[in-house]
C-alpha cells in the first residue's frame, strides 16, 4: 500500500513546478517539470476526480508545464499546434477517440468476465486524456526552435541521466528497493526484475525495461554532444560515455542494449546521411509493423532464431510476446477502424499486452494508431527536407542524431510500452526544430522576393 508521502509527492509537485518557473528559464523549467515528475514521482498513484482523467505522475507535471509556460513564463503556447500536419493528426486522434466511444456502447460478455460499454460522458474523458498525453509534445514543439535549443535539451537530458544514474547504480547493487523505501510499495512484479544473477534497476519508473530505454536516450544525447566537440562534464567525454554504456549493460535490458548499440555506433562512426537514412528505415518498418503482421510478411521466426543463438530465455520471451500479439491483433481486426475502447475491452481473457502498439490499435483502432504513430513519424520524414536546407554540417548532424533517437523510441513501442512524457517531449522537440528550419527558409525566400520586387520597382 502506498504511504502518505506518495500522495504528498503528487500533491506538492505543482509547487515544485512553480518554483522551477520562478528560478529558471522556460526550456529548463519545462524540462524539469515534465521529466523530473516522470523520473521521481510514484508509479500508479493518482487522484481520481469525476469525469476528468486520473491525476498522477504523467498528468500533473504536463498540466503544470502548460500552466508554467503560459501564465508564469508568459510564453504564447497552445494545446493544439496552430498549423501543419501535426494539428491534423491530433484532431484525427480526437475524432478517432469520439468514434471509439460511439461504436463501443455495448458491453463485452465473454466466459467469466463482463465489461461495461462506453457512455457519452467518456468522450470528454478520453479527449482530455489524449490532450494531456500530448502536452509535452505540443510544448516542446513550440519551445525548441534553434540548434542551440536542441543542444540545451540534450545537455539537460544528459544531466538528468547522470543524476539518476546514482539511484540506478544503487539498485543494481542493492536490488530495486527505492520505490518501496520512499513510497511504501513495489510498483511491479518482482520476478521480472531478476535477471542474469542480478537485478534490473527500477527506481521510480515502474519497470527495469523503462530504465534501460531511458539510459539509451541519455547515451544518444551524450554521444551527439561529444561529436559536436562539446565538453560533457569535468571528466573526459569518453569516460562519461563508457560509464553510461556500462550502466546500460548492467541494467540488463536485452532489447535496449541492442538499441543502444545501434545508436552509439551509428552516431560515433557514421556521417549525417547514413544516420538519417537509418532513422527513416526504422521509422517506416515500425509504422508498417501491424500491417506486415496481418499479411504474415514480418519475419518473426527468423528473428527468434537469431536471438535464440544469443540467448534462449530472451528468444522464449519474444516468442511468448509474438504469440499474444498475433492473437490480440486478430481480435483488433473485428473492430479495426475505432477499436474496442478502454477498460481492457481490447484484451482476451488470458492475454498479455506488452507492446504499446498492440494496446493502442486494439483500443483505438487504425485511426488511433495512425494518428499517434503519425505524430512520431512525421518529423522523421520532414527532417529529410530540412537536411537539404541546412548549410551548417553541425546542425545537420544534430538533426540526424535527434531523428535516430526518435526512431528508436518508435521501435521500442513494438515489444514494450515505454511511451512516456520524456519521449513525447523529445518527439515534439524534433518537430519544433524542423518546423523552425522550414519556416526560416520560407521567410528568407519571401524576404528575397520582396526585396527583388522593390528594387525592380525603383527602376
Amino acid at each position: 500500500m502506498p504511504n502518505t508521502f506518495a500522495y504528498l509527492a503528487i500533491i506538492l509537485w505543482p509547487l515544485v513546478a512553480v518554483v522551477l518557473y520562478q528560478k529558471k528559464e522556460v526550456i529548463p523549467a519545462t524540462f524539469w517539470t515534465i521529466v523530473g515528475g516522470y523520473l521521481l514521482l510514484p508509479v500508479g498513484i493518482s487522484i481520481d476526480l469525476p469525469i476528468i482523467p486520473a491525476l498522477g505522475k504523467e498528468t500533473i507535471p504536463a498540466i503544470m508545464a502548460y500552466v508554467g509556460c503560459k501564465y508564469l513564463a508568459k510564453i504564447k503556447v497552445t494545446v493544439l499546434p496552430e498549423r501543419g500536419i501535426e494539428r491534423g493528426l491530433i484532431l484525427l486522434l480526437f475524432l478517432g477517440a469520439i468514434g471509439t466511444v460511439i461504436t463501443n456502447g455495448n458491453p463485452v460478455q465473454e466466459l467469466d468476465r463482463y465489461l461495461p460499454g462506453l457512455g457519452y460522458r467518456d468522450i470528454f474523458t478520453v479527449i482530455v486524456a489524449k490532450a494531456i498525453l500530448l502536452l509535452p509534445f505540443s510544448l516542446a514543439l513550440q519551445l525548441i526552435k534553434t540548434s542551440d535549443d536542441q543542444i540545451q535539451l540534450f545537455k539537460l537530458l544528459l544531466l538528468a541521466g547522470l543524476l539518476y544514474s546514482v539511484l540506478i547504480v544503487f539498485e543494481i547493487r542493492m536490488s530495486p528497493q527505492l520505490h518501496k523505501y520512499l513510497y511504501g510499495f513495489f510498483p511491479h512484479t518482482w520476478g521480472q526484475q531478476v535477471r542474469y544473477g542480478g537485478f534490473r534497476p527500477v527506481v521510480f519508473l515502474g519497470h527495469g525495461l523503462w530504465v534501460s530505454i531511458f539510459i539509451v536516450m541519455v547515451i544518444g544525447a551524450a554521444v551527439t554532444l561529444s561529436k559536436q566537440k562539446i565538453k560533457l562534464t569535468r571528466f573526459p567525454n569518453g569516460m562519461i560515455i563508457a560509464y553510461l554504456t556500462l550502466l546500460l549493460i548492467f541494467s540488463k535490458g536485452f532489447g535496449s542494449i541492442i538499441l543502444g548499440t545501434i545508436l552509439l555506433f551509428a552516431i560515433w562512426f557514421f556521417r549525417t546521411r547514413f544516420i538519417y537514412i537509418t532513422a527513416l528505415v526504422i521509422g517506416v518498418v515500425t509504422v508498417a509493423y501491424p500491417f506486415l503482421c496481418l499479411m504474415d510478411i514480418f519475419p518473426h521466426q527468423y528473428i527468434i532464431q537469431q536471438i535464440d543463438s544469443i540467448s534462449s530465455p530472451q528468444a522464449g520471451s519474444l516468442q511468448f510476446r509474438f504469440n499474444h500479439e498475433i492473437a490480440l491483433l486478430e481480435r483488433a481486426v473485428d473492430r479495426w477502424l475505432f477499436g474496442w475502447g478502454t477498460w481492457g475491452r481490447n484484451r482476451l481473457t488470458d492475454s498479455v499486452v506488452d507492446g504499446y502498439w498492440i494496446g493502442l490499435i486494439g483500443s483505438y483502432g487504425v485511426i488511433g494508431y495512425t494518428a499517434t504513430f503519425g505524430l512520431m513519424y512525421a518529423p522523421l520524414w520532414k527532417a529529410g527536407e530540412c537536411l537539404k536546407l541546412l548549410v551548417d554540417e553541425k546542425e545537420s548532424f544534430l538533426l540526424a542524431c535527434h531523428s535516430l533517437m526518435v526512431a528508436l523510441i518508435m521501435v521500442d513501442q513494438i515489444p514494450n510500452h515505454s511511451e512516456n512524457p520524456l519521449f513525447w517531449f523529445l518527439i515534439g522537440a524534433l518537430t519544433g526544430r524542423q518546423k523552425y528550419i522550414v519556416g526560416s527558409r520560407l521567410s528568407e525566400v519571401s524576404y528575397t522576393s520582396s526585396t527583388a520586387r522593390t528594387i525592380s520597382g525603383t527602376h
